[in-house]
């Protein structure tokens, strides 16, 4: 049987976000405790986690919010810009420290040195999903034109269009084509129906206890084991 391609989710499949968001929103509103905010870290960062539940891990201002929801709170003559400016500032020093799961470094090499066209699909914003792999330090890490994000191409997952406009994009048969993510409900169900192979990547991040419709075909909690797994059973060159 042969493989052409493996395609990628970025977040809590290449690294830790869900760990990382909660670092990072955790830094943000203890700054923006110490900058003027006048209620506990425990409060802020519950009402943050609530505005980011109303309007999304991809929404670009969610501490304009806590302001708006907390402004009472704010301790008199303290500019509100002030206070969200030292959330902003706090979140994206911890951004600077991202890093990726070692094992999807290892495999990411490895899977490298063959002429599988490696891809990324995933959910967001263009410009931030490639911030993000850049970070890692994985933007070198995948083939020329293999990088589909639903901001750009129009279709978000659990669509299963999404998927195939990726295979159509590279000329690559669905059925020669792997997708890699963390949840079995918006990766691994989807990817299944257009026609792709699935591996379900498992571990801590906040889909974890998802449970789709289809079996995925791989089940990994390290993505060096993938690899060995697709060498056993795969033709790629």
């Amino acid at each position: 049987m042969r493989l052409s391609a493996v395609f990628f989710d970025i977040d809590d499949t290449l690294f830790s976000s869900s760990s990382f968001a909660v670092r990072a929103r955790r830094s943000a509103v203890e700054a923006m405790v110490e900058a003027g905010l006048e209620v506990s870290a425990d409060q802020a960062y519950a009402e943050l986690e609530q505005v980011v539940r109303e309007f999304t891990s991809n929404y670009g201002h969610h501490y304009d919010k806590l302001i708006l929801r907390l402004h009472q709170h704010l301790r008199p003559g303290v500019h509100p810009a002030l206070v969200v400016a030292a959330g902003v500032v706090a979140y994206h020093t911890m951004t600077a420290r991202l890093e990726p799961f070692p094992d999807a470094v290892r495999a990411l090499a490895d899977l490298g040195t063959s002429e599988l066209i490696l891809g990324v699909i995933s959910n967001g914003f263009t410009v931030k999903q490639a911030e993000k792999l850049v970070r890692l330090g994985l933007q070198h890490a995948f083939s020329p034109g293999a990088f589909f994000i639903s901001e750009e191409i129009g279709v978000a997952k659990p669509h299963p269009r999404v998927f195939l406009l990726a295979c159509e994009a590279l000329g690559i048969p669905p059925g020669e084509a792997l997708y890699v993510g963390d949840d079995s409900v918006k990766d691994v169900d989807p990817a299944h129906e257009a026609g792709l192979l699935t591996c379900l990547r498992r571990g801590a991040g906040k889909h974890a206890e998802a449970r789709g419709a289809h079996a995925p075909d791989f089940i990994v909690d390290d993505l060096g084991k993938l690899v060995e797994q697709l060498r056993a059973r795969f033709t790629f060159p």
